[in-house]
């Protein structure tokens, strides 16, 4: 699963300018229910959300993607699997600041590996690996963007890539 979470600096930006960065000018957006290998995208608060429960999509270890999606913005990319691999990635302004993998701020790595310390500073214990929830609740804090449960259940827009147009 890989939850991106995209947050302009100064100009607004528009689900649809976030989709063509990732799929090109041959896009379609459906209302669906969440499932599946799909992408999905969602304005949340100030910033747009893409959620892929396959987490193949965008992947932390090929940056350039969200290099991409982090112009004139700042970016988190969440990331976990079924076999306990996990991963926290923050961009700003086309360049990925910190990877912290198994979500362990100790192994916080990039050119700017204390990015994030102003969040975790607010951790009861701020320097120990973080669970999910505690993951995605700094990426809310930080970027306004909310994914819960009532959301997941509710269809939501998903991004049909090369529709041929």
């Amino acid at each position: 699963m890989s939850w991106t979470v995209i947050q302009p600096l100064a100009e607004p930006m528009e689900i649809e300018d976030v989709v063509e960065l990732i799929a090109g000018p041959d896009y379609e957006l459906r209302e669906a229910e969440v499932e599946g290998d799909d992408v999905f995208v969602d304005e949340s608060g100030p910033s747009i959300m893409l959620l892929d429960l396959e987490g193949g999509f965008l992947s932390p270890y090929e940056p350039a993607g969200l290099e991409r999606l982090s112009l004139g913005a700042r970016l988190w990319n969440l990331s976990w699997n079924v076999n306990g691999g996990s991963c926290l990635v923050y961009a700003a302004d086309g360049r990925v600041r910190l990877t912290m993998s198994e979500l362990d701020p100790r192994e916080a790595r990039g050119p700017d590996p204390h990015a994030l310390d102003h969040l975790l500073r607010f951790l009861p214990e701020p320097f120990t690996r973080l669970s999910h929830a505690s993951a995605m609740a700094l990426v809310e804090m930080d970027s306004g963007a909310h994914l819960d449960v009532e959301w997941l259940d509710a269809p939501q827009l998903k991004v049909i890539f090369n529709t041929g147009g």
